[in-house]
């Protein structure tokens, strides 16, 4: 029994932690903030950060997206095509991140524009586009700040902080 390994509980690990909690004490019941905030805090800052803006950047495409598919659909009375309909507009999304050179953010664009497009019940798209984007942004910048501010990671922080005399 004496030889049980058992791994320490990680810095990252207490970090989303605290990020997830201060997520849900400002938005208690949404998901969209702690999950962004689990999914921002990275092993670095400089990888928090970019994944962070590629999330919100898919957010805001699937969202814009989504709307104006549905409002489309609704307009042209398409509803009995929503099924295609939503399965080509994955496609699309996923050709919109490849061209503006964002393949990172294909999956939240793909995940947002299915969840405008497949559960069109939502009161409102357009404002449960700009709520999902607020709250995906917020919960993108608690990770962020929380990974630079509570015991940050070393490495990254010394070459961030350092000027860099190659550019």
């Amino acid at each position: 029994m004496n030889n049980l390994n058992v791994p320490n509980i990680g810095s990252r690990n207490i970090k989303t932690g605290i990020a997830v909690l201060i997520c849900l004490l400002l938005f208690p019941g949404a998901l969209n903030p702690p999950i962004a905030a689990i999914i921002c805090m990275q092993s670095t800052i400089e990888n928090s950060v970019h994944t962070g803006i590629n999330r919100l950047i898919g957010t805001f495409l699937g969202g814009i997206l989504g709307i104006v598919m549905l409002l489309a659909i609704s307009k042209l009375n398409l509803h009995s095509f929503s099924t295609i309909i939503s399965a080509v507009n994955v496609c699309l999304i996923i050709y919109i991140c490849n061209v503006i050179k964002k393949p990172a953010a294909c999956v939240i664009a793909s995940i947002v524009v299915l969840s405008i497009l497949v559960d069109p019940a939502v009161a409102n798209p357009i404002m449960y586009s700009i709520r999902r984007t607020g709250e995906t942004a917020i919960g993108v910048i608690i990770g962020i700040l929380i990974n630079r501010y509570i015991n940050p990671p070393e490495e990254k922080l010394k070459k961030m902080d350092e000027p860099n005399e190659n550019k």
